[in-house]
């Protein structure tokens, strides 16, 4: 009995075994196909970015040749073009790694600034100056609206005294305390945009920014329409951000609270105390300044924040939290 019980161990044990090994083979397999089929896409989105990136620096040498009567529809493509670029970038960031996801996204930076350049010098706009009147419609006036606006002609209280003002800023405001101040879609629409030495100051930007710079900001609130590439912060403290973007980069700022939409991934460094939520700002004509900015109102990684100060991968950084629901403003208009 003891030989037959120990002859049938040996079967089930050798039966167990091939069972194990059948699984193993099955995993390596599902392994192998899981890896092709990942390596297949990413091979597919190269393949296609690179095409589209290729397409616009095809179009930017084509501007020389072009007549002044058709540049300005000729860059109207390019930005549009730009724009479905960027949306496709932020589309595929499930399955792009970090490295890869900011490689893509500063190429397309660097396409938008030489757009940017290129527009600029063979379609000069005229140079607007520092005005510190403007008239204001009825109901800016009743609500104490203070609309200011600059160029980077050196004036008093100009951008060039500042390092953010380095990459043509068309717009924004400077050195300001205690105001409510605004900036209409006309006038932000596709511009780089600049709010530097701002306190105790709210601030309306309502339409679609190429980028945004914040810069030493303290206890202000700053809402801005959605931003087409990327939102550099700065030395911002104790302030309220409303934001929308494909890339937010935020450095030096502690006590912040930041109601974010975000295509990417937001990157942080030297920060704390910084609470986010999901963006809610509403206004006339924002749905249709996302499809501008080319930001798909569907596609929003608030919670995706890498800091740079905080490498543990398995513990949240306690640089920054999501703000506790009971907390969070539901309406910006009360």
């Amino acid at each position: 009995m003891e030989l037959i019980s120990e002859g049938a161990d040996r079967i089930s044990a050798m039966k167990n075994r091939e069972v194990e090994r059948q699984m193993n083979i099955q995993r390596k397999q599902e392994s192998k196909k899981s890896i092709s089929a990942a390596n297949e896409q990413l091979d597919f989105f190269e393949k296609t970015f690179n095409e589209k990136i290729s397409f616009i620096e095809a179009m930017l040498k084509k501007s020389q040749t072009l007549s002044k009567n058709e540049l300005p529809e000729h860059f109207n493509i390019i930005s549009k073009e730009i724009l479905v670029v960027q949306k496709y970038v932020a589309a595929s960031n499930l399955f792009l790694c970090n490295y890869y996801l900011q490689k893509c996204q500063s190429t397309l930076q660097a396409l938008s600034i030489r757009a940017k350049e290129l527009e600029n010098n063979l379609l000069p706009k005229k140079k607007f100056g520092f005005k510190n009147k403007i008239k204001l419609k009825d109901e800016e006036k009743s609500q104490g609206v203070d609309l200011v606006d600059f160029s980077n002609k050196p004036q008093n209280g100009s951008l060039s005294s500042s390092k953010v003002h380095d990459n043509n800023i068309e717009c924004g405001f400077y050195d300001s305390a205690n105001k409510v101040l605004s900036l209409c879609p006309d006038q932000v629409a596709k511009k780089d945009v600049s709010l530097e030495k701002l306190s105790n100051c709210t601030v309306y930007l309502k339409g679609f920014p190429s980028t945004l710079h914040l810069n030493n900001l303290d206890n202000c609130r700053i809402f801005s329409g959605p931003v087409s590439t990327s939102i550099f912060a700065e030395n911002c403290n104790n302030s309220t951000l409303v934001i929308a973007c494909q890339q937010l980069r935020l450095h030096s700022s502690q006590n912040i609270e930041i109601y974010l939409h975000v295509t990417s991934r937001a990157i942080m460094e030297d920060c704390s105390k910084v609470a986010v939520a999901p963006y809610n700002w509403r206004y006339e004509n924002i749905d249709q300044h996302f499809l501008d900015a080319g930001l798909d109102k569907q596609v929003n990684n608030w919670r995706c924040i890498d800091d740079f100060n905080w490498l543990n991968a398995e513990r949240h950084s306690p640089n920054w939290r999501e703000m506790e629901q009971e907390k969070r403003v539901i309406d910006w208009n009360q």
